[in-house]
């Protein structure tokens, strides 16, 4: 997806790309032509598990669940045809796959500990199985266009998760040697990257009840 208020594409454009874009509108949304308002609520709830909930209110800065990755993970619940009791299982591992589809910087492992806990270390390998089967059910369609994430949004476009906008400053992924100690350590569970000061007023207005 394009370069939008602080997101960059992690690809150069590919003739895969094209053929997504050049498809008609109604085939190219169709993972979400038969939205119920149900899925998006059961979305929604698993959104407020308390686990779930204080990992996207310590997620610094929004860097590895902004309101476009959590959309596409909705995308990928349809697309996988899941029940909505089988949100809450697989929200960790849809996760770190639009992660890996859309993100340069690997902030992503900071997901181990907030799906295993203080077992990650032994069950890390669990999340990457998870993905494959998710991908699996999803035929593999891991693309998520801009336009169908804003679609997602629009269903109800005033919720909290919609909000989630990251920072322009955000935008850019940055060498490894250029990273400082904060930024290589891993967190949690139950902890994550501080916030930069630059965000670390929205990010605590945005979580206020």
């Amino acid at each position: 997806r394009g370069e939008d208020n602080g997101r960059t594409r992690k690809r150069e454009r590919s003739p895969c790309d094209e053929e997504v874009q050049e498809r008609p509108q109604k085939r190219r949304n169709a993972a979400i032509s038969s939205l119920q308002q149900d899925e998006m609520a059961a979305f929604f709830r698993v959104l407020e598990d308390p686990n779930i909930r204080t990992f996207l209110t310590l997620d610094s800065c929004m860097r590895i669940s902004d309101k476009y990755l959590l959309a596409m993970v909705f995308v990928y619940f349809i697309r996988a045809g899941l029940q909505t009791e089988e949100y809450n299982k697989n929200f960790f591992a849809a996760l770190f796959l639009a992660n890996q589809m859309e993100e340069e910087v690997g902030f992503r492992h900071e997901i181990y500990q907030w799906a295993f806990g203080y077992t990650w270390m032994q069950k890390r390998q669990q999340i990457l199985h998870d993905r494959n089967l998710l991908l699996l059910r999803i035929g593999f369609r891991a693309l998520v266009d801009q336009d169908t994430c804003e679609q997602v949004m629009a269903v109800d476009p005033l919720h909290w998760a919609w909000r989630r906008e990251r920072p322009i400053h955000h935008s850019r992924a940055f060498p490894m040697l250029r990273r400082n100690v904060q930024q290589v350590n891993t967190y949690g569970p139950w902890s994550s990257l501080p916030p930069c000061m630059l965000c670390r007023t929205m990010h605590l207005s945005l979580h206020a009840r």
